[in-house]
């Protein structure tokens, strides 16, 4: 049985017990970014965390110290902490840190953390150095924190990522009845494409826990299941433009894109032309 989506969370999401409120995205998680100001003289800082936190510091140094390692934290580093968990800091400069920083819902982290066989839902380590290896985990934080709206699968991935660091991620295949349950959910999506569709709600569909979902379908599919989506949207939108006369907005709204320069900027990159550049050739004549 998959998993239910969490609930809100019943407290505003944010980093730090006293720390500022974060903007909620489908109740899985709190992102953005938060500037602290350098205090040079005020010596060691204690705080503890709200929500099960990982962050990134794009600007400025701070020594860091959590429950399971320290660090002087430069631009690249990654922080990691877990619900509760007290930890401490200085400023070494007079720079201001700013860092890019993502909360999440206990639930999620419960839920990913057993379907990834980990006895605990906890990160096993506090800081990861800036390098080559922690470039991804660095830049999907970037992109959540940044994001205007939800990115669920990010999200679910992002909470992987970071509870294998210091660990070794089960592996595993994805079985022939799951593969088939994955082909059947796209199928499903290559007629369902227009409706709004959760994460959580496909992986009902296919009877899983999102996180198993999102690996089922990719090595089933080749791609994530938005992924997946998207490109169903802009085929239903490539044959509507050669075979109508419909606005390029209506022919977008039509197949599920709710943002206009998002359509036309992804249309774009998949077909190598504009969506009126694409209709150009075979524009046909009113009446």
């Amino acid at each position: 049985m998959a998993a239910p989506a969490p609930a809100p969370a019943a407290e505003p999401f944010r980093i730090e017990v006293r720390g500022p409120e974060l903007r909620s995205h489908a109740g899985l998680y709190g992102a953005g970014e938060t500037r602290c100001h350098s205090l040079p003289g005020a010596g060691r800082l204690e705080s503890c965390y709200a929500f099960p936190s990982l962050g990134v510091v794009l600007s400025g140094r701070v020594n860091y110290r959590g429950s399971t390692g320290a660090a002087e934290a430069a631009a690249g580093t990654l922080l990691l902490g877990n619900a509760e968990e007290a930890f401490s800091y200085s400023y070494p400069g007079t720079e201001d840190v700013r860092r890019a920083v993502v909360a999440l819902d206990a639930r999620l982290l419960a839920e990913v953390a057993n379907d990834c066989g980990r006895k605990e839902a906890a990160f096993a380590v506090a800081t990861v150095a800036a390098g080559r290896a922690s470039a991804p985990l660095y830049a999907a934080i970037r992109r959540l924190a940044a994001a205007n709206g939800p990115q669920e699968e990010l999200a679910v991935e992002v909470t992987a990522r970071a509870l294998s660091l210091g660990r070794e991620l089960r592996r595993r295949t994805a079985p022939t009845a799951e593969r088939r349950r994955m082909r059947e959910v796209a199928a499903f999506l290559d007629t369902a494409f227009a409706e709004p569709m959760t994460l959580a709600e496909m992986a009902t569909l296919a009877g899983l826990s999102r996180f198993h979902f999102i690996r089922a379908f990719r090595e089933t599919l080749g791609e994530t299941p938005h992924q997946y989506l998207i490109g169903a949207r802009l085929r239903a939108a490539a044959d509507r433009l050669l075979d109508s006369a419909e606005p390029i907005t209506a022919i977008a709204l039509g197949v599920g894109f709710n943002d206009i320069s998002h359509f036309n900027a992804t249309f774009r990159t998949a077909f190598g032309v504009s969506p009126s550049a694409w209709r150009r050739p075979c524009a046909r004549r009113a009446g």
